[in-house]
């Protein structure tokens, strides 16, 4: 038995991006990047609840978000929302709703590898 829910959620949809890359190409012997393919998608974007953070000892931060979609994501694929970008780190499986729910890690240019 599936229970519907995306109903509940259109109310509170936005818009945010699903960006792909693009690949490139060989332009005389170089390697050129093709742009980004954007996706625009729409779903509910949520800060990660302060008792979730407590009760994992703090393996998540004030910067993850949750998102509830009725589209599927893989983990490692890159959204954008309101011009922060993150990467799909965790997948929740819910066999019982058709909304499916991601946990987003904020991407950080500047950390160390």
């Amino acid at each position: 038995m599936r229970f519907r829910f995306a109903g509940i959620l259109r109310k509170y949809n936005r818009p945010y991006t699903l960006v792909r890359d693009a690949g490139g190409a060989y332009v005389g012997g170089k390697w050129v990047p093709s742009p980004p393919e954007r996706l625009r998608l729409s779903g509910v974007v949520q800060p990660v609840s302060a008792r979730l953070r407590a009760s994992e000892g703090g393996n998540y931060t004030d910067t993850d978000r949750m998102l509830y979609t009725v589209t599927t994501h893989a983990s490692g694929e890159r959204i954008e929302h309101q011009g922060v970008q993150y990467t799909v780190a965790e997948l929740t499986e819910r066999e019982y709703s058709d909304v499916n729910q991601y946990l987003l890690r904020r991407v950080v240019v500047n950390a160390p590898v």
